[in-house]
């Protein structure tokens, strides 16, 4: 794929540390968000191998010319998902077992998504809340859906998505990497075509700023980048910026 990228993250108007990274590597085709939580700043510690991970699995693979299958040998739905897969095992793996061993990082934990970009496929994974939304044309798409309480209160009608950032529930995940010896990662493959734009990036945006608002301003831009995630970043802390806010935005500009 041909693609332009833009990135972006600043701590917000709240928190002291940004908790959030990511990884935005298109020779290796994988972009992702890491959204970290616990105390004494474990949260970035969480996020960062999480990064780190995903990064070191996704070049390892790329080594290879066979990509191996996950862990438990079961038939994922690609090759490029079967990476995912790993990266994210791995993680998992990692952060979990230092929590355990070092009690500074006791109960640490970190959200993830990611998009791998490879062989013309467009391969999504995410446990957590952090999201991916593709833009077409006039239409945006939420593409992930939250591991979380409120979004299970939302499935079930009990609360208008509007009302999602708002909900004395918002901070409790369903699912997050590091917090249990395993865990249950989503994937599919999405569609993408010349001239989709995707974006990820951590609650601090998405409980911020509307969706609607986040396709006006890519739109707005035509095409800057740089320029639409600085927007996007304005936004979400001039509405509080109640928490760290990180985004990558993604130009399909040839597949």
């Amino acid at each position: 794929m041909k693609i332009r990228y833009a990135a972006a993250s600043d701590v917000g108007q709240v928190r002291k540390n940004n908790e959030d990274a990511f990884i935005a590597d298109p020779a290796l085709g994988i972009f992702a968000v890491a959204d970290g939580m616990g105390g004494h700043a474990s949260g970035e510690v969480a996020s960062r191998m999480a990064i780190d991970s995903l990064r070191e699995s996704i070049a390892r693979a790329s080594q290879e010319k066979k990509s191996p299958l996950a862990e438990d040998h079961t038939a994922i739905l690609s090759s490029p998902a079967n990476v995912l897969i790993n990266g994210f095992r791995l993680a998992n793996h990692r952060i979990y077992k230092s929590s355990q061993e070092k009690k500074e990082y006791k109960g640490m934990g970190t959200t993830l998504v990611a998009i791998y970009l490879a062989n013309s496929s467009s391969t999504v994974a995410h446990v957590g809340d952090s999201r991916l939304y593709r833009i077409r044309g006039q239409f945006i798409e939420q593409v992930t859906e939250d591991h979380s309480l409120v979004w299970e209160e939302y499935k079930q009608g009990l609360i208008a998505k509007e009302a999602l950032s708002s909900s004395p529930h918002k901070n409790i995940v369903t699912r997050a990497l590091g917090l249990q010896p395993t865990v249950d990662i989503e994937i599919k493959e999405i569609d993408t075509q010349p001239g989709d734009c995707l974006i990820l990036c951590s609650d601090g945006l998405s409980d911020m700023v509307k969706d609607e608002e986040m396709l006006g301003a890519v739109n707005r831009e035509s095409g800057n980048l740089n320029r639409a995630c600085d927007d996007l970043i304005h936004l979400a802390n001039i509405r509080g910026g109640k928490d760290n806010i990180t985004l990558l935005l993604i130009q399909i500009d040839q597949v």
